[in-house]
């Protein structure tokens, strides 16, 4: 059996050293690489799939850049197609597909021309890989984690039917063996056994064999050493070769390969390090606003700004801000498990992509309602359904008398007009007084328009919120507060009714920033005490604070391996939040959280098992099958270099079991119990990673304390609950709860009161799909790409509807290239179930 041997690093940008520390390292990694390739003792070197290293490299180094085209154009240094190495499930699938249009772009730029979707140690696989690659023209991957009992070669395939030949690591990416202090007798017996252990899985006569390791230099003179041991190893023949002389041999191979569907996170053979869904939730919360201002705000309304000639271009602008974004996606900074100084670097980088998605929106709802007569309210709707009900309005004008409306609060700040005037500067005196109210809207087109003035102002709403002190409704919903501090709900219209939701529970957590790790025995704090109070009485909206008192130990005490006698008190205060005619409650909860070492989660009763949950996965929806009664405590301690299964699993922004919807804001993790289906609010940990747990033999990376990761201080949540049977209604609710509407005034002084504008920029005509990026065409030119997805298991033939000035639509792939013919956009489009379609509208 033969053995090809291909050199790499895996190089995590930021981890256990914060970036800047890391650059310094891959300068030296970098001269070591050139040296060995230029000396011809290493022929070949695989850059880990991803560009960001580079590009971290040359702009310290710009004068190396001659010498590393040259290594990439003679096939010895390879790069992408990754822009970075994400976590898969706790970004956006629309982020999935920038970050390897970033990275496919810069590689072939670099000279790269040859790609495989490398993603070697990912913490388990989102079922829309396959999908993605294949959009992209890729049709293998390199893989890892999550990967279970299958073989080394499997055909991976995604809901919509596309798959990838799926070349499984058996033993991982980590085999440092040439680098090791040891003879070459040594290594020779080393190698041996890893290629014994793999054989076993193997489903050809030869074997892909990593050498390389997290931020490692290869090994002094490679080739002789594999040359030398070679001449050693009796049952193998191995030879110095790239991933792709492996992959043009499977090719050969004619192999009859096993089809696996759907995502990949079975930990029976290796970590998938579950705990990172809930590790540093505030990285998730920062990451699930960014990302919606960014791709579902900012970006689109540009778009069509740009499109119809209301805006000049911002492109650059626009991909700056999806690559800073993109910086905080690799898997050891969103999972919350690098150092401190990672994580607050990564805040900083959130808080840029806000700036520059706000800047966007402003300069943009600006330039129309300069169209819009002064006086009027001018509001958008970037979603693709049709919104009618509550909106909030700011405005430094007088309020209309015939406007019913609900006053927020004022406050000052500059004019967006003058902010965006580079012909002048704004002083104190222009400094101007705003007034935030509710209002009603009625039929709000998706991805559209509509202009109220004071003629069309409605002179009421249908139905006023009522509220008193343990309950709150309106004309759809009714929310009763019970005394321990859950709540009931009923479904006025649909007769549906869950109780005692809302439960709040703390345990104690071992674990570490990688896995959970409960203790046996422990029994679950719940809230000593409750208290109600109404927060806001309007008609529009009303808002009821639960306030929770609960005791909760300071620290988990290791030598008396208890939860600390000594307790802090918190109160965890919840807004109950119900707007006019709204089928979601809306909730916030706030929080000053003074203890370490607990998990906090909130327990929503479905009134029967959870065997079964729908939640939202980076495109569409995924089913998971769940054990009610699972127990992990049971099984703890873990056995040896095994990680234990939990009754957790990874969500976009929503979950749904049993009828009851339950949405968040970057709260990434939920969980099941019994009848229960929760959603962790705060998981405190203090170290990086243990050198072992309960529920994970081995360490999963180095034992650093992270202080910060103990999630100390002010907290906030955003979550809400909808009453339905169909799963894809919540795509709805979540983007209004995201925040789907926007409003400004008029500014015209024209005597105008309508927008010079068809009332639609875009719509595709059917319930059933769902628009998951609207953005200016890549090469400059002008066009919209719009990616849609069938969200149901049937054929589709609908179509669009759309500017006058759009002419033409046109199928591309993911890198904006065509894939059929240009079609009138008056003709229909077929999907098929589950398919994401890219559309070139021109």
């Amino acid at each position: 059996m033969k053995a090809i041997i291909y050199t790499h690093t895996h190089w995590d940008r930021e981890w256990y050293q914060p970036f800047q520390e890391y650059r310094l390292r891959l300068a030296e990694v970098m001269e070591k690489i050139l040296s060995e390739l230029k000396s011809g003792k290493l022929d070949q070197f695989y850059f880990d799939g991803q560009t960001i290293a580079m590009n971290d490299y040359l702009e310290i180094f710009p004068e190396k850049k001659d010498e590393i085209l040259n290594l990439i154009n003679e096939k010895k240094l390879m790069l992408g197609p990754w822009y970075i190495l994400a976590d898969e499930f706790l970004v956006s699938g629309e982020s999935l597909i920038r970050n390897l249009l970033t990275g496919i772009n810069q590689s072939k730029k670099y000279g790269c021309d040859k790609f495989i979707g490398y993603l070697p140690d990912a913490f388990g696989h989102a079922a829309c890989i396959p999908a993605i690659l294949k959009s992209f023209n890729i049709d293998k991957t390199v893989l890892w984690r999550g990967a279970g009992k299958n073989k080394s070669e499997f055909i991976w395939k995604s809901p919509d039917g596309s798959s990838v030949t799926a070349i499984y690591l058996i033993e991982g990416y980590f085999q440092d063996i040439l680098s090791a202090d040891l003879t070459i007798a040594e290594k020779a017996e080393k190698i041996e056994e890893l290629l014994d252990k793999i054989a076993e899985y193997n489903l050809t006569d030869t074997i892909l064999l990593p050498s390389g390791a997290d931020h490692l230099a290869p090994a002094d003179d490679t080739i002789r050493q594999i040359i030398n041991i070679d001449e050693l190893i009796s049952n193998y023949s191995i030879e110095s070769g790239s991933i792709f002389d492996y992959t043009d041999m499977i090719d050969k191979s004619n192999l009859d390969l096993k089809t696996v569907k759907g995502e990949l996170r079975d930990n029976s053979r290796n970590f998938i390090l579950q705990g990172t869904y809930s590790s540093r939730l505030y990285l998730k919360k920062a990451n699930a606003i960014s990302t919606w201002k960014l791709s579902k705000l900012a970006e689109p309304l540009q778009a069509w700004c740009e499109f119809t000639g209301i805006s000049p271009s911002r492109k650059n602008q626009l991909e700056y801000a999806w690559e800073l974004l993109l910086k905080n996606h690799p898997h050891d900074s969103i999972c919350g498990c690098s150092v401190d100084a990672v994580h607050n670097e990564m805040m900083t980088r959130f808080a840029s992509v806000d700036q520059i998605s706000d800047g966007i929106i402003i300069r943009c709802m600006n330039e129309l309602a300069k169209r819009v007569k002064k006086g009027s309210l001018l509001v958008y709707n970037s979603s693709d359904y049709p919104y009618s009900g509550v909106i909030k309005v700011k405005t430094r004008y007088k309020i209309p008398k015939n406007l019913s409306s609900q006053y927020i609060q004022t406050h000052e700040e500059f004019p967006p007009e003058l902010l965006c005037d580079i012909g002048k500067i704004p002083v104190k005196e222009d400094i101007t007084e705003f007034r935030e109210i509710l209002t009603w809207v009625d039929e709000i087109p998706p991805h559209g328009f509509k202009v109220i003035d004071e003629n069309d102002y409605p002179p009421q709403i249908i139905e006023p919120v009522e509220i008193g002190d343990d309950f709150i409704r309106n004309s759809k919903i009714v929310v009763n507060i019970n005394t321990d501090g859950s709540f009931d709900i009923y479904g006025l219209e649909t007769g549906e009714k869950f109780e005692n939701l809302h439960r709040l529970e703390d345990i104690a957590d071992v674990g570490d920033t990688y896995n959970f790790a409960p203790v046996k025995g422990d029994l679950p704090i719940k809230p000593a005490h409750v208290f109600s109070e109404i927060v806001e009485k309007g008609d529009f909206r009303s808002i009821i604070r639960i306030n929770c008192v609960m005791e909760i130990p300071d620290f988990y005490d290791k030598k008396e391996e208890k939860r600390s006698s000594s307790t802090a008190e918190h109160i965890i205060a919840t807004d109950i939040i119900l707007h006019a005619g709204s089928s979601m409650v809306e909730f916030e909860t706030f929080w000053k959280n003074k203890s370490c070492d607990h998990l906090l989660k909130l327990k929503f009763n479905t009134g029967k098992k959870v065997f079964k949950t729908v939640s939202e996965d980076n495109f569409g929806l995924i089913t998971r099958d769940f054990d009610p009664d699972y127990d992990l405590t049971k099984f703890m301690p873990a056995p040896k270099k095994v990680e234990l299964k939990t009754n957790t699993a990874p969500m976009q922004r929503f979950v749904h079991s049993n009828g009851l919807g339950i949405i968040t804001e970057g709260l990434t993790e939920y969980g099941v119990e019994n009848n229960d289906l929760y959603i962790t609010l705060l998981r405190s940990t203090g170290i990086l990673s243990a050198k072992e747990l309960s529920t994970r033999e081995t360490a999963a990376g180095p034992p650093l304390k992270t202080q910060e990761a103990q999630c100390l201080g002010i907290q906030k949540a955003r979550y809400a609950v909808c009453l339905m049977q169909n799963p894809v209604e919540l795509f709805k609710y979540s983007d209004l709860f995201m925040g789907s509407i926007l409003s400004t005034e008029g500014k015209s002084k024209e005597n105008r009161s309508k927008l010079p504008l068809p009332d639609m920029f875009f719509t595709i005509g059917n319930e059933n799909t769902y628009t998951y990026a609207i953005k200016p065409l890549l090469n400059g030119k002008k066009g919209i790409i719009s990616r849609v997805m069938n969200l149901s298991d049937k054929h589709l033939v609908t179509f669009i509807k759309t500017l006058p000035e759009a002419k033409t639509y046109q199928e591309v792939n993911s890198l904006e290239e065509p894939v059929s013919e240009v079609f009138s956009i008056n003709a229909k489009i077929k999907f098929s179930p589950f398919e994401i379609k890219s559309l070139l509208i021109n």
